[in-house]
C-alpha cells in the first residue's frame, strides 16, 4: 500500500513554508534595497567628484579660488555641465521639493532636510539635490558649500543614511568629502589638514540607534557597501 500525505499534514507544511517566507522575504528585500542604494550612492559620489575635476580644469584651483555667492551661482558656474537637470527651484519656492516625511536612521522625523533657502534641483536619474554655501570660508577655514542629495528622489525610505547624504566642498585641499570624513564644522588645521570623525563615532551614528548623518563616510570606508 502507498501512503499519501493527509490534508492536515499538507496544511502544516504550507503553514511552515509560510512562516519561512514571512521571516526571510523582508530580509531579502532589505538586502536588495541596500545594494541598490549603495550603488546609487557610489554613482552620485563619482558624479560630484567628476564635476570637481572638470571645473578645476576649466576654472583653475577649484574651491580655494572659486566664488561662493549663493547655491545657484555655484551650480551655474561650476556644476551645470555635469548634471542632466530636469527642473530647478526658484529661491524660496515652496512645493518644489519632496512632500514626503523624512526621518533619521533611528526613525525620528527630520523637520527640513531640504529648506527653501537652499538652491534645489532635480536630475534625470530621479535624484533631488540642494546646494548651500558658506561665505567667507577661506578666511574662516571652514567648508565652502554643502551638497545634500536624496539619491532616489520621491522613492522611499527618505531617510538619512539610506538615501539622503550630505557632502562638503573643502578649500585648501580642494576635496569633496561626505559628512563624517569631514567633521562638520571643524576648522582646517594647517598642520593636520581636515579632521574626520573617528571610526567609533561614524559607526555609532550610522546604526539603528543613530541619526545616520555620518553613513556616507561609513559607506566610503567600507567599499561602498551598506553594512549596517
Amino acid at each position: 500500500m502507498k501512503r499519501a500525505y493527509t490534508l492536515a499534514e499538507v496544511l502544516i507544511m504550507l503553514f511552515i513554508i509560510g512562516i519561512i517566507f514571512t521571516l526571510t522575504i523582508p530580509s531579502l528585500i532589505e538586502k536588495t534595497q541596500k545594494r541598490e542604494l549603495s550603488t546609487k550612492f557610489a554613482k552620485i559620489y563619482s558624479v560630484i567628484n567628476r564635476g570637481v575635476k572638470q571645473a578645476e580644469a576649466s576654472e583653475g584651483n577649484f574651491i580655494t579660488e572659486w566664488r561662493f555667492e549663493d547655491g545657484r551661482q555655484v551650480y551655474e558656474d561650476y556644476f551645470r555641465q555635469i548634471f542632466s537637470v530636469t527642473k530647478t527651484c526658484k529661491a524660496n519656492e515652496s512645493g518644489c521639493g519632496i512632500e514626503a516625511e523624512y526621518k533619521y536612521l533611528n526613525g525620528i522625523p527630520v523637520s527640513t532636510p531640504f529648506p527653501d533657502t537652499l538652491f534645489r534641483f532635480w536630475t534625470a536619474d530621479g535624484a533631488f539635490w540642494a546646494i548651500g554655501i558658506n561665505k567667507g570660508c577661506i578666511e574662516s577655514r571652514l567648508y565652502c558649500a554643502l551638497i545634500r542629495v536624496d539619491i532616489n528622489g520621491e522613492a522611499k525610505p527618505n531617510m538619512y543614511g539610506r538615501d539622503v547624504f550630505t557632502f562638503f566642498m573643502l578649500p585648501y585641499t580642494n576635496e569633496i568629502r561626505p559628512e563624517g570624513l569631514y567633521d562638520f564644522p571643524t576648522e582646517y588645521d594647517y598642520n593636520t589638514g581636515w579632521k574626520a570623525a573617528s571610526v567609533g563615532e561614524i559607526n555609532s551614528d550610522c546604526s539603528q540607534n543613530g541619526g545616520g548623518l555620518l553613513c556616507g563616510a561609513r559607506i566610503v570606508r567600507e567599499g561602498f557597501k551598506m553594512n549596517y
